[in-house]
């Protein structure tokens, strides 16, 4: 295989954070769209610590995950983890050419803290309601993600 024909594949996890029927979101500095929290998972680090890292980081928020998961066990060698909301492949355009991410969506809630932007890492961020998600200009999976996801933690 040639070397411009290889493309870099990430695994990746972000957070959906619901509050009041809205998602928090974030304007992307390098990619210059709203999406959510998130990041690449770093080696060691499993999916879902890697959504909590990731938030805190761009966002400034401690956050638990919210599960959907119907049985729950540990043993010395197997337990549960809290399953991803959705996981999505993504082909996503950087300046230094283009990553497949395999996105590892968590649906999560504040723990602790208040939003506040994080200007290293994106240009504006929000609370937005399902109805607003479509006019920001985002990507369409995370569009209908969000909103799958506001209308699931309805339900919590």
């Amino acid at each position: 295989m040639e070397a411009q024909n290889v493309v870099k594949r990430c695994i990746t996890a972000s957070a959906i954070v619901i509050e009041n029927g809205k998602a928090l979101l974030i304007k992307h500095k390098k990619l210059g769209v709203w999406i959510t929290p998130g990041g690449h998972v770093e080696i060691g680090e499993f999916p879902s610590e890697a959504a909590v890292r990731e938030t805190k980081e761009e966002t400034g928020i401690d956050i638990s995950l919210v599960g959907r998961q119907n049985i729950e066990f540990y043993f010395k060698d197997a337990h549960t983890e809290t399953p991803p909301f959705v996981i999505v492949y993504e082909e996503v355009p950087y300046t230094t050419g283009m990553h497949i991410h395999f996105d590892n969506i968590y649906l999560a809630r504040i723990k602790e803290g208040t939003a506040k932007l994080n200007a290293a890492e994106s240009t504006d961020i929000g609370w937005f309601g399902k109805g607003e998600i479509d006019e920001l200009g985002t990507y369409p999976n995370v569009a209908e993600s969000v909103k799958a996801a506001i209308d699931a933690m309805s339900t919590k």
